[in-house]
């Protein structure tokens, strides 16, 4: 039996119910319409019969003929075509009268067998309807009414007939568009459905290669039965796939899970490796200290003691040979520093000390610092501070420090010709709040785009590619941890060959008072400066400088600048000369000071040198006064304001600070440390007694009282922990305060001394300032204050330069004007036997004896004849006659005449000749 297909099902769902109610519901209406209008017609047969048979009622009992056929014809007439005829008949049924007279008009007429009529009667033929309604007459006098005869009214069913056809037809016609309607709509739905059935069984065929007809053989099998069996078959695979699924995890979870025993395995040998590696971390970091402690305490010898030497009489090569030492033992220092806090930050564990400080001071102590570098290499070095950038900040200084000398360093060290500037700017971001950004450019070598990502991770990358270069790789990598610790960034814009820019960015806090002692900027104000400089840096950083001190700048660049300027004959109160320097320009120094001499009150020259032999030869040119670049604007400011401030009276002052009447004692297992500490403290007080050990340092308290106690940590048999707690708990000196002294400087050191008893912590290499400052901290109440150092009033002198004096006695007044006495007191018998020789044209003696003044004069701060010595002495080295030399000769004999006749003045006599113990 063949089935039909889904769509022709559907189609015939459709089509056939709508068939039926259609067609049900043309036959419903027809036969209403047929029905409605047959009783229309009825009505209307009734409506003109009755109201005719009461009209012609009195023309019929009247016998008026005529009036009856008038009422009927116009009746027939208003009534046509609706009526085919109307008569009137008597009781005995007798045609009286009619409206229209037909061959069939007895039809209207009705039989003698029949009773009278009674009430208006209807007779219904196929094609015509008779209504038929009585004529009654009214007598006054009887009380029922005589029937004089009947009307009737033939009606024609034509309408009727015709309204029958128009139903059936529109029912018909109804039909017909309701089946067509169907079935396109069936037609159109089950091609809806039949087209995704197909696509369907095609997807599942393809799915699985299963067995289905295809779509020409599905159009006459039923589709719903294959669709049906495809999704069986599906099924079934599905249950195949998901056996063969629920087997492969099984599989992968047995492989998982010996996965995760694996990984348990690797977890646990991980945490051994973990607690392995922070064990080694620990013990590296006590390594780190440890180390740190054993270099820093050689290392505080090695630097103290140079210190010691350097105030000493020295000749230049020693002088030069220990500034060497010292800048030495300060490298490794550095790197000792640099290792360590290497390590802290490892740990995440690097304080920070916020303080109030300078800005510009504290940048312009570290350029001082690399100037040293800079000069060796010849290159530019400036600092640039934008004048909005705010001075007093809260910041960890050390840190900045440390992050700048880093880049700036580095900075120096790869550049071999042209300049390093370093620039800082300030963004105000609140009131009390500001981000500082320091940028270093440099015109060195530049970096890659590849060396640019690695390096702050370590210098290997840059030092593979310069060769030349070493170091131990942390100081970019340090800065970069220290800017992240104070909550800044940094970064660099660099390409290969064109030089580089370091900068970095610090947020700190603005101090609402000065921290800097003021400068005497007020004798400054409107001053007329002629300031000239070649470089352009420099010249920008100094120009910007002198104009917000409110002094009146005439800016040169160039000689043709200069000389215009000069040109003008004006007269300015100050020179500033900036000069690249080298031996063969001595000379041109020279003439150009000579040529600004005329119109300027004051010289000062500003040279890229350190070297103050080069700065005294280069004042002896005719400068008032000599500095190096770049300068620091304190002794710019300084400098500057020197001829303007009043003369103090001269006095007899102490020169060296009167030791204070302390004893004190001092511990370390350390000879050098020992000697170091024990030099420098008898400098300050009268009476030092020392120890080795702390077992010693506690017998030592038990015997004698002491004002104050400086002990070592690390010491054999009783190291300072335990000497210090004996001390405080069983001795004479229970409540002297004990100073910690170590080079163990890890973080939390210093508190944790604290913690244990000790009353300060010094950290090595120690130097006389910071014991000066212990010893005012915690002096004992009862005792005097110790006395500061004050600078003398030194009178005026041609021959005699104080602040040079000063310089080369390291800052001490005293051993200045000790060197100055000693000079007096030799000078005499030295230029005796001077003249002797000469006189007795004994070359190689005077050589001799000009060498031997020579030396004196080295750390004297006498400048004129200090250069007459050495001009003498390089001339007799060479071989020169003793005929050329006699204008050199007299000219001594003027200095030296004069020089003794400035030492042997009052004020003069009053500084040098202090007995030795009261200075």
């Amino acid at each position: 039996m063949t089935t039909l297909a889904l769509h022709h099902r559907i189609l015939l769902l459709i089509v056939a119910p709508t068939f039926l109610i259609s067609a049900l519901l043309g036959l419903y209406f027809t036969q209403a319409r047929t029905q409605d209008v047959r009783h229309f017609l009825e009505q209307q047969a009734s409506n003109i019969a009755e109201p005719l048979a009461l009209a012609s009622a009195e023309a019929l009992a009247q016998g008026n003929q005529y009036m009856l056929g008038q009422l009927l014809d116009v009746s027939h007439r208003k009534n046509s075509p609706l009526v085919k005829s109307i008569a009137v008949f008597d009781a005995q049924h007798q045609l009286i009268a009619t409206s229209n007279h037909y061959p069939g008009i007895h039809q209207l007429q009705l039989s003698n067998q029949q009773n009278k009529l009674q009430f208006t009667e209807l007779q219904s033929a196929a094609d015509w309807l008779i209504i038929r309604s009585p004529i009654w007459q009214q007598i006054e006098q009887a009380s029922t009414p005589q029937q004089l005869g009947y009307l009737a009214v033939r009606l024609q069913r034509d309408n009727l007939i015709l309204a029958r056809q128009s139903s059936i037809l529109s029912s018909v016609l109804a039909v017909l568009a309701a089946m067509l309607l169907s079935t396109i709509l069936g037609w159109l739905a089950s091609r809806s459905i039949h087209r995704p059935i197909q696509q369907m069984l095609q997807q599942l065929q393809q799915a699985k290669s299963l067995p289905l007809p295809t779509p020409q053989q599905a159009e006459s099998s039923n589709e719903l039965h294959q669709l049906a069996q495809g999704i069986e078959q599906l099924i079934q695979c599905c249950q195949e796939l998901q056996d063969d699924m629920q087997h492969q995890v099984e599989q992968a979870t047995a492989d998982l899970q010996q996965s995760m025993e694996q990984l348990e395995v690797q977890s646990i040998e991980l945490e051994l490796g973990k607690r392995k590696a922070m064990e080694e971390n620990r013990q590296k970091t006590e390594f780190l200290a440890k180390m740190s402690h054993e270099l820093r305490t050689p290392l505080n010898g090695v630097l103290g003691f140079t210190r010691q030497l350097l105030k000493t009489q020295l000749s230049a090569s020693q002088f030069d040979y220990l500034q060497t030492i010292q800048k030495s033992a300060n490298s490794l220092l550095v790197l000792v520093n640099d290792v360590l806090d290497f390590a802290r930050l490892e740990e995440g564990r690097m304080p920070l000390n916020q303080q109030p400080v300078s800005l510009r001071e504290l940048l312009d102590d570290a350029t001082e610092l690399l100037a040293a570098q800079a000069f060796e290499k010849q290159l530019e070095l400036a600092l640039i501070v934008d004048p909005s950038c705010p001075d007093d900040v809260v910041v960890d200084a050390t840190r900045l420090t440390q992050v700048l000398m880093n880049i700036a360093g580095n900075a120096i060290k790869f550049t071999e010709r042209g300049s390093v500037l370093i620039r800082v700017r300030a963004s105000i971001l609140s009131e009390h709040q500001l981000s500082l950004h320091i940028s270093v450019q440099d015109t060195g070598i530049g970096l890659t785009e590849e060396q640019q990502q690695y390096i702050f991770r370590g210098s290997s990358q840059h030092k593979a590619t310069t060769g030349k270069h070493t170091g131990a790789g942390l100081g970019l990598m340090i800065s970069q941890k220290l800017v992240h610790a104070m909550s800044g960034h940094i970064g660099v814009d660099s390409e290969a060959g064109k030089g580089a820019t370091f900068w970095f960015t610090l947020e700190c806090k603005r101090h609402p008072t000065t921290v800097a002692e003021p400068l005497p900027l007020e004798l400054l104000d409107g001053k007329r400066l002629l300031y000239f400089e070649p470089q352009q840096y420099s010249r920008e950083a100094c120009s910007n400088l002198l104009l917000s001190w409110g002094l009146n700048v005439t800016l040169c660049a160039t000689q043709a600048q200069l000389q215009q300027a000069l040109a003008h004959q004006q007269h300015y109160d100050f020179a500033l000369l900036g000069r690249t320097l080298s031996l063969h320009q001595l000379n041109q120094i020279q003439e150009l000071v000579q040529r600004v001499r005329p119109q300027v009150d004051h010289c000062f020259l500003l040279v890229n040198t350190l070297s103050p032999h080069l700065r005294e030869a280069i004042q002896l040119s005719g400068a008032d006064a000599c500095l190096s670049k770049p300068v620091h604007h304190r002794k710019l400011a300084l400098v500057l304001a020197q001829p303007f401030v009043e003369q103090k009276n001269s006095g007899a002052v102490a020169l060296k600070p009167a030791k204070a009447n302390l004893r004190v004692l001092a511990v370390d297992d350390n000879e050098a440390n020992l000697k170091l500490i024990h030099t420098l403290l008898s400098e300050l007080v009268l009476h030092v007694d020392t120890a080795v050990q702390g077992a010693e340092a506690w017998q030592k308290a038990t015997q004698h009282l002491y004002d104050m106690i400086f002990m070592d940590i690390n010491m054999p048999v009783m190291d300072g922990i335990e000497a210090c707690q004996k001390i405080q708990q069983s001795s004479l000196n229970e409540q002297t305060p004990v100073i910690a002294v170590t080079a163990h400087a890890v973080a939390g050191e210093r508190e944790r001394l604290l913690q244990l008893g000790f009353a300060d912590f010094l950290s090595k290499p120690l130097d006389e300032h910071m014991l000066q400052l212990a010893l005012q901290e915690h002096l004992p109440l009862s005792k005097p204050a110790l006395p500061t150092r004050q600078e003398p009033a030194i009178p005026h002198s041609n021959y005699i330069d104080w602040s040079l004096s000063l310089q080369r006695a390291g800052g001490k007044a005293g051993l200045a004007l000790e060197m100055l006495q000693m000079l007096c007191s030799s000078l005499p018998d030295s230029y005796q036997h001077i003249q002797q020789a000469w006189q007795q044209r004994d070359a190689e003696q005077l050589l001799h004896h000009v060498h031997k003044l020579h030396g004196a004069t080295c750390y004297s701060g006498v400048p004129q004849l200090k250069q007459l010595t050495e001009q003498l002495e390089t001339q007799l080295k060479r071989g020169q006659s003793l005929e050329q030399l006699e204008p050199e000769m007299l000219e001594l004999a003027d200095v030296v005449q004069g020089l003794l006749q400035d030492l042997a003045g009052t004020e003069w006599h009053q500084l040098v000749a202090i007995p030795d113990e009261q200075a």
